[in-house]
């Protein structure tokens, strides 16, 4: 339909707003409450308290409550009394099926964080200090990185992070083969630990972004998650019974955008099913090739039941 391609350039460069938040809105909530009535008040008015799937909705939740809180923020973070294995790296999109629990061990002890030795994974305390093996995957290109420096788990992590994606993730043999071909038989931290932690909405996720004196695990029940202002919004607990602001995960909202149309072809018929279907169509190339969350394009009509009216 050549009569619209001058309607796509007027419009490609607006933002369609319910495609252009993250999957989580987050909304901020002063009042100090506890987290089990904080968790009420969330459910009742929004969602549920705050669930943060990645570094990037970590990085929103920051601006969020960025100078509105003087001490410590909830989020759905809660004790469970089942310990479960996470991979740092928490991209939903990539795992495929079965390959976040594929763990080829060779000695599994009481301890809650993992090393790579010899085609093997091996727990270990999360305070030894190791070599690690970094997963960078930002250009396009999966590529392992060896760090000829003995660090904690925890520094591990937060190395891999800052200077790569993450520490390494073990999804099939052939990542294991390839990481065993570079480790020169040195034990290297990858990115598996083991934790007690669960979301309150029982989505998972794996991200994990505590203060670097956090034990990742201990036996008290009665602690809940938090963000700590000292901490630079690191995560921290607190007893479950302390009162503090919170921070809910709402439901995304439906917008309308009104746009004027100056069709190339005077005798285009805007409310031609047809015309409106490739219309979207091209907004929906438009928008897919930015963004990264999903999202819908459909057509409000107007009382006359047209979608588009003439200007007088």
């Amino acid at each position: 339909m050549e009569g619209i391609t001058h309607l796509i350039l007027l419009i490609s460069g607006l933002c369609i707003l319910p495609v252009c938040v993250a999957q989580h809105q987050y909304s901020l909530v002063t009042t100090p409450k506890t987290w089990y009535e904080a968790q009420s008040y969330c459910r009742e008015k929004c969602r549920d308290l705050a669930t943060i799937d990645d570094m990037r909705e970590m990085k929103t939740v920051l601006e969020t409550v960025k100078g509105k809180y003087d001490d410590a923020v909830w989020i759905g973070l809660h004790k469970a009394e089942t310990r479960t294995w996470h991979w740092s790296l928490a991209d939903k999109d990539f795992y495929k099926e079965g390959e976040r629990d594929y763990f080829l061990w060779g000695e599994e002890t009481g301890y809650h964080c993992v090393a790579h030795q010899q085609g093997k994974l091996d727990t270990a305390s999360c305070h030894n200090k190791y070599y690690s093996i970094c997963f960078d995957g930002r250009n396009g290109q999966d590529q392992y990185i060896l760090k000829l420096e003995s660090l904690n788990w925890t520094d591990a992590r937060d190395y891999c992070r800052t200077y790569h994606t993450d520490l390494a993730s073990l999804r099939n043999d052939a990542e294991y083969l390839k990481i065993e071909k570079i480790d020169n038989g040195y034990r290297l931290w990858v990115g598996l630990f083991r934790d007690d932690w669960v979301w309150s909405d029982k989505t998972y996720s794996s991200l994990r972004y505590w203060h670097a004196q956090h034990k990742l695990y201990s036996e008290d029940l009665e602690e809940c998650g938090v963000l700590l202002k000292s901490k630079s919004g690191r995560w921290g607990s607190r007893p479950c019974a302390e009162t503090h602001p919170f921070l809910c995960n709402c439901p995304q909202q439906n917008w309308s955008i009104k746009v004027k149309i100056i069709p190339q072809d005077a005798a285009l018929d805007l409310n031609e099913p047809a015309v409106q279907d490739a219309i979207l169509e091209q907004m929906r190339q438009e928008l897919s090739e930015t963004l990264t969350d999903p999202f819908q394009l459909k057509w409000k009509k107007q009382p006359n039941g047209k979608v588009f009216n003439k200007e007088t």
